[in-house]
């Protein structure tokens, strides 16, 4: 479904990512993992078409995509959950989450809000409260919701555990899981490795802005340089 290619990410002279080269099959959960500064959103916004390549190449379904404005890549199928979740505190639960519907209203005529609710039955009890009254893992649930309204065929999740309590992690990751158990192809960044291992199925470790391993994930949740020298862990135990 995504394929990346020698992508580089320049700002100013510093060079965020170089050489990323990575891909995503569809129904697939991917992380991108590291410590911070490696790199890991410079690529996601390069991708979502946020950020301009400053080199490579990156397809979707077949397509270039790598010069495209943010808006017709949204208009493609992918939606990111952005870092700090930027939902609208002024707005009503139920406006932030319209507001998520415009790249699918634009591609396909709507989407079906009722469906998205399903999987976050707290924000249907609360659609006419404002956003600015909810607590860190709801408003995650709401960033959550708002991506999932826009019908991605890609959804691109950065740091979705970020600043979170251990129980909002927790329902942040199961919602995680249900959503590649219904289908949705999800590219996973995220400084939580033992989390998003624990979900995905392959994943990427970024350092320097290069990519230094790569992996079925429950392999690289055994690889010591990575789950204790690199990200200061202890190796999960093996199975048997």
């Amino acid at each position: 479904m995504l394929e990346v290619r020698g992508l580089q990410v320049r700002y100013g002279k510093v060079r965020a990512v170089q050489d990323v080269t990575l891909d995503v099959a569809a129904g697939e959960i991917v992380a991108l993992i590291g410590a911070n500064g490696a790199g890991k959103s410079s690529t996601m916004h390069a991708i979502c078409g946020i950020e301009r390549p400053a080199a490579g190449q990156i397809r979707f379904q077949g397509q270039d995509i790598t010069r495209l404005p943010a808006y017709r890549i949204l208009r493609q199928g992918i939606a990111q959950v952005p870092e700090g979740r930027l939902i609208f505190g002024g707005l009503t639960i139920e406006e932030n989450l319209r507001l998520g519907a415009h790249g699918a209203a634009q591609r396909s005529g709507g989407v079906d809000m009722a469906a998205v609710l399903e999987l976050f039955p707290a924000l249907a009890e609360r659609l006419d409260e404002r956003a600015s009254v909810l607590s860190g893992g709801q408003a995650q649930m709401l960033a959550l919701a708002r991506g999932l309204m826009a019908n991605p065929k890609l959804l691109l999740l950065d740091e979705p555990s970020l600043g979170l309590a251990p129980v909002a992690v927790q329902e942040v990751f199961r919602l995680i899981q249900s959503l590649r158990d219904r289908g949705v192809t999800i590219l996973l960044v995220e400084q939580n490795v033992r989390q998003a291992l624990s979900v995905a199925d392959r994943g990427y470790v970024l350092e320097g802005g290069r990519i230094i391993l790569e992996g079925r994930a429950d392999t690289l949740v055994r690889d010591e340089h990575l789950v204790s020298a690199y990200m200061g862990l202890k190796p999960a135990a093996t199975a048997g």
